[in-house]
C-alpha cells in the first residue's frame, strides 16, 4: 500500500448502534467510518465508532515515524450527522492533540452548520470537555454538489465543479451527490478518485428503488468499489421501508448498473448475526457475483 496514490480503509461497518450481543462480532461491531488516503493526505468521513480504532491507528503510525503521511492535518467529511455517524468524535484522539490541524469539509445539515452539531454534541449536558476547550485546531468548509475538493502533492484545493476542468497536477479529487431518501434532510455520497480513474464510492443512509437508483449508478459509473448501505433484509424491508436503508438488492441492482469492479455491502443491522450477514452475502452473490460484505479493517487500494 505505500506505493498506491488512492487507499481505503473501513473501520465502521454497523448502523444505527454497535451491536449489544456476542454473535455479532465477526465483521465488526463499531458504527460508521472510513479512511480514504491520496498521497500522504488522510481523508476520514463519518465518525462513528470506528473512529476510534482509527485514531489508535493514525497515533501507532505517527509514533513509529512514518515519514510519508501527515498526520497533523486530517480532512473530516460527513455523510450526515444522525447520531451513529457522529458517537465516536468526542473519543477521537487526534483532536486531543495540540499539533493537529482538523480540516471540516462537510455541507449545511438540514439548517445546522457543522459546527453547530459538533458544539451541541460537546456540550456540558452530553459530555464533560467542550470543542472551545480542545487543544487541536479546528477549520470548517462548506461542501455542495457543485464544488469539489482537489489534493496535490503538497495541499488541496476546494474549487467550484464548473472549474474543475482547469485543476492541474492533483493527485486525488473529491466530488459529491446529494440523496433524499434518508429521513431528515437526506445524506451525502462520496466519490474518491485519483489521476488514473480509480474510484471509491461511498453511498450509506441511502434507500433505493425498483430497478435501481439510476442517479447513483450514472455517479458510480465504473467505480472500482462501491460501498452501499444494505442495512435490511428483504423481510425486514417490508416492515421497514421509507426508513431509508436499502436491501443487499437493491445494492445490487445499482452496482450490476452502473458496472462497478466490486460491491461492498454496509451499514449492516446492529441485530444482524454474523451468520445472518454471511448468508446477504451469499445471495447477493447470486444477483452480483463480485460483492462482499463489509468488514472492519477491509483495505481497498490501487497502484500509483
Amino acid at each position: 500500500m505505500e506505493n498506491s496514490a488512492l487507499k481505503a480503509k473501513i473501520y465502521g461497518v454497523r448502523g444505527s448502534y454497535p451491536p449489544t450481543r456476542g454473535d455479532a462480532t465477526k465483521y465488526g461491531v463499531n458504527t460508521t467510518c472510513l479512511r480514504v488516503d491520496f498521497g500522504k493526505h488522510i481523508v476520514i468521513v463519518d465518525a462513528g465508532t470506528g473512529i476510534i480504532n482509527l485514531g489508535n491507528d493514525l497515533m501507532e503510525e505517527k509514533r513509529s515515524g512514518k515519514k510519508n503521511q501527515e498526520f497533523d492535518k486530517l480532512y473530516l467529511f460527513f455523510t450526515h450527522t444522525h447520531i451513529d455517524h457522529l458517537m465516536g468524535f468526542p473519543y477521537f484522539n487526534m483532536i486531543y492533540m495540540p499539533q493537529t490541524e482538523i480540516n471540516i469539509i462537510t455541507p449545511t445539515q438540514l439548517n445546522y452548520s457543522i459546527e453547530e452539531i459538533l458544539d451541541t454534541l460537546m456540550s456540558p449536558a452530553f459530555f464533560p470537555v467542550t470543542i472551545s476547550e480542545l487543544p487541536s485546531q479546528f477549520n470548517y468548509f462548506e461542501f455542495a454538489e457543485n464544488r469539489m475538493v482537489y489534493f496535490f502533492k503538497d495541499g488541496y484545493e476546494i474549487v467550484p465543479a464548473t472549474e474543475s476542468s482547469k485543476v492541474e497536477n492533483w493527485i486525488g479529487r473529491i466530488s459529491c451527490m446529494r440523496n433524499y431518501t434518508h429521513p431528515k434532510g437526506g445524506v451525502f455520497i462520496y466519490k474518491f478518485e485519483d489521476r488514473k480513474g480509480h474510484s471509491i464510492v461511498f453511498a450509506t443512509d441511502v434507500e433505493g428503488f425498483v430497478g435501481g437508483d439510476n442517479r447513483l449508478a450514472k455517479f458510480a459509473e465504473n467505480a472500482n468499489v462501491l460501498i452501499h448501505d444494505a442495512q435490511y433484509s428483504l423481510k425486514e424491508y417490508d416492515i421497514f421501508q421509507g426508513f431509508g436503508h436499502s436491501t443487499f438488492e437493491m445494492a445490487c441492482e445499482v452496482a450490476k448498473k452502473a458496472k462497478v469492479k466490486k460491491l461492498i455491502l454496509s451499514h449492516h443491522d446492529p441485530k444482524h448475526t454474523d451468520q445472518e450477514l454471511q448468508d446477504l452475502e451469499t445471495e447477493a452473490r447470486k444477483i452480483f457475483p463480485e460483492t462482499s460484505v463489509a468488514a472492519e479493517f477491509m483495505e481497498f487500494f490501487f497502484p500509483e
